[in-house]
């Protein structure tokens, strides 16, 4: 999957957001998403590997990303919405509620469980890392125990 010219909004081929190596979240409550972003800052993630998507934004990048679309990515992209198993539309449809998107970069295994663990923390539901060629949910369950008391620890 290719990135597109534009790091914050990286695509895929099909014209599709896509966040390549991202930890992604959803958080009903934009001051509980900030004080994630700021969780995050002070365990030292670089703020260029954090991004908060309000869901105005969410929904306006949508909007603009389907305009860019030339016919083939049109094509490509309705026979993806069917056979979608990423679950990316969940963003969409909470962006569309009023709820905001998390992405947290992370390089291996041991950071998305880090990062997911702080990120339930702030009540993040809808967890999944998008890698370079797979999806995969990250449920509450999967990160482990020690993890989560350590963040707890950290951030009470």
């Amino acid at each position: 999957m290719a990135q597109a010219q534009d790091p914050k909004f990286p695509q895929s081929t099909s014209g599709s957001f896509y966040p390549k190596n991202y930890v992604v979240g959803i958080v009903d409550d934009l001051q509980e998403a900030r004080q994630a972003v700021q969780a995050f800052k002070q365990a030292g993630y670089d703020t260029d590997e954090i991004r908060l998507m309000e869901s105005g934004e969410v929904v306006q990048k949508e909007q603009q990303l389907d305009e860019k679309k030339n016919w083939l990515q049109r094509l490509f992209s309705s026979f993806q919405n069917t056979t979608d198993e990423t679950g990316a539309h969940v963003y969409e449809e909470a962006a569309r509620q009023g709820k905001h998107v998390l992405h947290v970069h992370a390089d291996s295994q041991e950071e998305v469980d880090k990062i997911s663990a702080l990120m339930q923390h702030y009540h993040a539901h809808a967890v999944k890392f998008f890698g370079t060629w797979s999806v995969a949910d990250v449920p509450p369950q999967s990160v482990p125990q020690d993890t989560r008391e350590q963040i707890k620890k950290e951030h009470l």
